[in-house]
Parts: C-alpha cells; structure tokens; sequence
C-alpha cells in the first residue's frame, strides 16, 4: 500500500459538511438581503467594467453603440414632438369652441346627462339634509337592528352586558326570545357589568337571582388611560375589603374594587372556554356581546383583550357597525351597536339609562319628572341647596 504523502493534504470533505457551507451561505445571504430591505437600501449594480483596450475591434464596437444611441435619442425627439403638436390641436379646438362653433349633438348629449347627474346628486343630498331629528333617528335604528341581527346569527354565546345599578331595567327580554328563536344551541350568558358603583352584597343577591335562570358573572371593566397593557385583578373572598361582606348596608367599597383594573375576566374566560369544548375537544366559538347603548359592551372587549382594540366613549351610539375582535385562536368576539327595544319602556326611561342622546330628546323635561317622582324631596333640596 502506498504511502500517504505529507506535503500534500486532501482539499476533499464530506458531504455532511459540504451542504453545510452551502446552506450557511444561503442563510447569510438571505440575511443581507433583510437587513437592505429594511433599511431601505438598494443594492448597487455592478460597475460596467468597460471595452478592453487590447481589444482588436474596439473602434467598430463603440461606433455601433454610437449608432443606437443616435437613434434612441431621435425616437424620444419624434415622440416628444408628436405630444406638443396634439396638445397644441386640442387647445386650438377648445379654443374654436369658445369662440361660437356649433357644438355637435353628441357633446350636446353628455352636457346634459352630466347636468341630469348632477341635479339627482344634489336633490338626494337635499332631501336627507331635510330629515326631521325623529325620522333620522329612526333611520339608525333600523341600521343597528340588521348590524344586531347579524351578531345574533354569527354568534354561538351570546353575553347580554347589564348595569348592575339596575339590572332589571337594562335586561331585555325581547333579545332573549330573539336569540332562542335564532337557534337552539345558541347560549346565553348574563354579565353584570359596573360591578365597583354598587355595594358588594347588592351584586352577591343579583346574581343569585339570574344564576336561577341563566349563567351570571360580575365583571368590572378597566378605566385605565394607556393604549396597551391593561391590567387585571381577581377577587380573592375574605382577602382585603372583603370584611364588610355580611354588613348590612352600604360599607367602605373593598380595596380590589377603588382601582381602575379590570376585574372578572379570570371567571367569564373560564367560562366561554367550557363552552368552547365539545366532548373534551377544544373548538373556536364566536361570543356576540349585546346590550343597551352606553353598557359597557366596547370596554369589555378592551379588558379582554387588554389593548383598546375597539373605541368607546360616555355617549350613546359610539358602535354603528359589527367589530370583530380576536381573543386567541379558540375565542372571536363581536361588538355591536347597542339597540334599544320598544317593549314598554317610555323616552324618560331610556335618557334615564343614557341609552339616547340628550340633543335628541323630545321633551328634557320628562326624565327630570322622572327623577323628582323616585327621590324624597328633602334630598333633593339638601343635594341643589334649594331654601325651603
């Protein structure tokens, strides 16, 4: 068997290492290449390294690119040319026009199809400029009932939003009967929203009274200022605040309820991913978050989310259309527009609940009737300091 020779060594590798290289090649490259696209920068060309001196046909070559340059040159001439001589007739025949020709009936036919337009337009804009404060808000409300109905249709769990200042009054039980009628498996899930404006033991009774019926959760949404990162608490029972649970009356508000966190989501999330197992298998539902107008519906959604995802404000009618928020892969939620049924309820009713808005009250004066009737008249000289 020959020798190996010392001096000379194999440049040969395995082909385990071979494809290595080449892949961290093309890693590298594709690396470059992200960097420059996001920096903006393009790559340079490479440089034209030009006609060799040596070359033997140097002069052929270059009067041959002279001649195509020559001729490029005279091409975008006779173009450019060409589109001062059309601009150069068409101002001669607008001017001709102007003078007094006799127009041709074709141009006679699209002047006054333009004007028909026009006039249409004009009269339409007229005419919806002209409705009365009662027609346009009837308009609206027509509009949120079909963006209501298709929450309704879309969703598997519905989470009709409560005030839990006065839960009897904000719950609609012409939404229930819609909602069963809309399909069987459909669920529904009560949310006694603002939680933190009522004592503790009036929240633990009213969801002892709609748990006999429905499904009830106590939530209290976050009133923090920032766009990203809203926090969240849970109530521990018998942790801080919680030793006036058995007091009767009002007591001081416990400690988790005066900040502006969230509180509750733990317990609805807990609940919407039960109804999101079907036999033990995790599945996607969709959650359609209906109520009043002005509830609380677009802050749940932000609490949740913990990103205002969707806008809200202090006034009635923020929501004018469907919102679809993604919660994580198992959980889409659905923000409405708040509606208000006519089942009873007098115009006194609703701008007691802020559910319209005080510019489009008919009659101010009926909710402050209203409020004179429900509160003992000494307070209320006491709260305006009214002499008696």
């Amino acid at each position: 068997m020959p020798k190996k020779s010392k001096k000379s060594q194999s440049k040969r590798v395995t082909l385990k290492q071979k494809y290595k290289v080449i892949r961290k090649v093309k890693e590298h490259g594709r690396k470059v290449a992200k960097a420059a696209k996001k920096s903006g920068k393009k790559a340079k060309p490479p440089a034209d390294p030009g006609i060799p001196k040596q070359w033997p046909f140097k002069q052929e070559l270059i009067s041959e690119l002279d001649e195509k340059r020559r001729l490029i040159l005279e091409a975008e001439a006779r173009k450019k040319a060409e589109r001062k001589r059309a601009r150069e007739v068409a101002r001669s025949e607008a001017d001709d026009e102007d003078m007094g020709e006799a127009p041709t009936l074709e141009g006679l036919q699209a002047q006054a199809e333009g004007k028909q337009a026009e006039y249409a337009s004009r009269q339409k804009r007229a005419r919806k400029e002209d409705l009365t404060p009662a027609q346009a808000q009837e308009r609206s409300r027509r509009a949120f009932f079909k963006e209501f109905v298709k929450v309704v249709e879309a969703a598997d769990v519905i989470l009709e939003v409560l005030d839990a200042r006065d839960p009897l009054a904000y719950r609609c039980a012409e939404v229930e009967q819609f909602v069963r009628a809309a399909g069987p498996n459909k669920k529904i899930v009560l949310l006694l929203n603002k939680v933190d404006l009522v004592p503790r033991e009036v929240v633990e009774k009213w969801l002892a009274y709609f748990r006999a019926e429905l499904p009830a959760v106590a939530f209290k949404c976050s009133t923090q200022k920032q766009a990203q990162n809203l926090s969240q608490r849970r109530a521990v029972p018998g942790g801080k605040g919680a030793k006036n649970r058995g007091n009767k009356g009002a007591g001081p508000t416990p400690s988790y309820l005066q900040g502006s966190d969230c509180l509750g989501a733990d317990t609805l999330l807990q609940l919407l991913k039960n109804y999101a197992r079907n036999n033990k298998i995790k599945t996607a539902i969709t959650v359609g978050i209906i109520g009043l107008p002005n509830v609380g519906k677009s802050s749940l959604i932000n609490s949740l989310k913990r990103t205002r995802v969707v806008n809200v404000g202090n006034t009635p009618g923020v929501t004018t259309s469907v919102q679809e928020v993604h919660l994580d892969k198992h959980l889409k939620l659905l923000d409405s527009p708040g509606i208000v049924f006519n089942s009873g309820a007098s115009a006194a009713a609703s701008a007691l609940r802020n559910c319209v808005k005080v510019e489009q009250l008919a009659d101010p004066a009926l909710p402050v009737s209203d409020i004179v009737a429900k509160c003992p008249r000494q307070q209320l000289m006491q709260v305006y300091k009214i002499p008696a």
